[in-house]
């Protein structure tokens, strides 16, 4: 089926799909290779806080993508995928960009700061009792976990249209994304893990050619 024979509808919608599942990838890629290892009192914030005021685009777009490729597959996979996006959506934005927005507001508000009063908000980062490790590492695992349940579940719905091939680079893209999204775990797991929806998108576009039709005796 060439595009002038897709429906506009279904056209409009791949070409989004694709759009927005593009968008997000290399814009993790990007977000992974520049992220700082970690933000202290003393250090620079502009970029520390640019990347996570960027970053909830990419959750969204990310989110919106995985929906347009599982939206009308069938099986349980698929339904898991769906019903995932969401809480993927706000633990994920919970865990880093907010999170991330507001740790570079506290370390930019104690640069402007005195030396001396500098040193307690960087003493308050470092001597953090045991709930606050706790509540930081709850968040992390949940926003972990969330994607990892509509990553993988998204990686075995379309296996029903693109074979194994495709969902095997999702899942295990999936899996080391899921460590972090920094460098070095996160540029190439999302890497993997877009790799996989580009072979499927590939295959799908195969499936769609019209098929040859015989030549007609004269």
């Amino acid at each position: 089926m060439t595009s002038s024979t897709i429906p506009h509808d279904v056209h409009r919608e791949k070409v989004l799909r694709r759009g927005l599942l593009a968008v997000s990838v290399v814009g993790y890629i990007v977000i992974g290779l520049i992220h700082p290892d970690d933000i202290e009192v003393g250090d620079a914030t502009a970029l520390y806080l640019g990347i996570h005021l960027v970053q909830p685009l990419f959750i969204l777009t990310l989110a919106w993508g995985i929906w347009f490729l599982v939206k009308d597959l069938p099986g349980t996979a698929a339904r898991i995928a769906r019903v995932a996006i969401i809480p993927y959506a706000i633990a994920y934005s919970i865990f880093d960009a907010i999170a991330g927005v507001a740790i570079g507001v506290v370390v930019r508000e104690a640069n402007r700061m005195s030396p001396t009063d500098g040193a307690v908000v960087q003493r308050v980062f470092d001597d953090s009792d045991a709930f606050t490790e706790a509540v930081s590492a709850g968040v992390y695992v949940v926003a972990a976990l969330a994607w990892l349940l509509m990553a993988l579940a998204a990686a075995f719905a379309v296996k029903q249209i693109g074979g194994a091939g495709p969902t095997l680079l999702m899942a295990v893209g999936a899996v080391i994304f899921a460590v972090g999204h920094p460098f070095p775990p996160g540029p190439p797991g999302i890497l993997l893990f877009g790799l996989g929806i580009a072979w499927l998108e590939l295959r799908r576009q195969a499936a769609e050619a019209p098929e040859a039709q015989p030549a007609l005796a004269p």
